[in-house]
């Protein structure tokens, strides 16, 4: 399938080797923020989390941070906080800065993603590019930003990307994709296609040099380790920072990756790896103020009130544990 919000641009597409490069700076603890979501609230709660933190963590942003801010004073907010850190092209970034406006979102949907998510999409990124047309300074920063950027978080390469490592949007990361497959998930979801198998993960380590990869894009969270001659390496879908994630939770979620040993309180799962701590950390923002904001710019009717109400409203359908994959680990287990 093809058409706005289906299909991506070539510059979206890169190879693993491109991964492999000279790293972008080194951390003693990360936050990886995927999917802010033009959320100023999460914004506020991300940094009052990293407050928190024994030494300040470096922030990663990446990618659509932007997306239902198209008030224009919660563009300027998010806008203004992702610029004081680091930060990757999502889809809608790079949709603000591109000439071609009939990409639409360029989320690059599957097939199995209803042609009315793929509207709502393309209507609601249609908004947001008047809001950031007022902006030009900002979207000229956001077209410096690169597609994607390697770090090191104690001595481990980490590759931060917003879809996969071949593509910007890709989805061979989705939760729905990868196997082992979950059968309630793929059918929640409506997946279908070829699935996104070990060996093919393991092969984007070894020709990326790397031991863990970020990625956000795809909407639900988890992550999973993935072995190979004895070493373990890490996929850690955050889902969303600015939505809820999980059944009966409002929170969003973020990556966090330290040197530090042991598992943060709020974790909401983890994994050591190699000397690395990885957990998934609860991002939880002020709820009312957020549906407020929300409400305001996209009442009922409006394509982002069609796309996002009810996940703001009540969340997801999925449970926490299934987020946990592999030798990742709920709390006390």
């Amino acid at each position: 399938m093809s058409g706005p919000g289906r299909s991506c641009p070539l510059a979206y597409r890169y190879r693993a080797e491109d991964l492999a490069g000279p790293v972008a700076f080194e951390a003693a603890t990360l936050y990886v923020v995927g999917g802010l979501y033009g959320n100023p609230w999460a914004l506020d709660a991300v940094r009052e989390r990293a407050a928190a933190e024994p030494t300040p963590p470096e922030f990663v942003f990446n990618g659509d941070f932007h997306y239902l801010d198209a008030d224009p004073a919660d563009f300027r907010t998010v806008a203004d906080g992702v610029a004081a850190h680091h930060a990757t092209l999502g889809n809608v970034e790079y949709a603000l800065t591109a000439d071609d406006a009939e990409a639409g979102c360029g989320c690059d949907y599957p097939g199995y993603v209803s042609d009315s998510v793929v509207a709502d999409s393309n209507a609601v990124v249609g908004r947001l590019r008047a809001t950031a047309a007022a902006h030009p300074e900002h979207l000229a920063r956001l077209a410096d930003l690169p597609r994607h950027l390697t770090v090191t978080v104690g001595g481990r390469r980490v590759a931060v990307v917003h879809g996969d490592p071949e593509s910007l949007a890709g989805w061979k990361l989705a939760l729905e994709a990868v196997e082992p497959g979950d059968p309630t998930v793929r059918a929640r979801t409506g997946w279908s296609g070829t699935p996104t198998g070990t060996d093919q993960i393991l092969d984007w380590f070894s020709r990326a040099e790397i031991d863990v990869i970020c990625c956000t894009h795809t909407g639900l969270p988890y992550a999973q380790d993935h072995h190979r001659a004895g070493r373990r390496h890490l996929v850690a879908n955050n889902g969303s920072a600015g939505l809820p994630n999980f059944t009966g939770r409002r929170h969003g979620v973020i990556t966090r990756l330290s040197t530090h040993a042991d598992p943060p309180a709020d974790g909401l799962y983890g994994l050591e790896l190699n000397g690395l701590r990885f957990d998934a950390l609860p991002v939880d923002f002020d709820t009312e103020r957020w549906t407020a904001a929300f409400l305001g710019t996209w009442p009922p009717g409006t394509p982002g009130h069609h796309g996002y109400h009810s996940r703001i409203s009540d969340s997801t359908w999925l449970r926490i544990e299934q987020a946990a994959r592999g030798g990742v680990r709920l709390p006390g287990n």
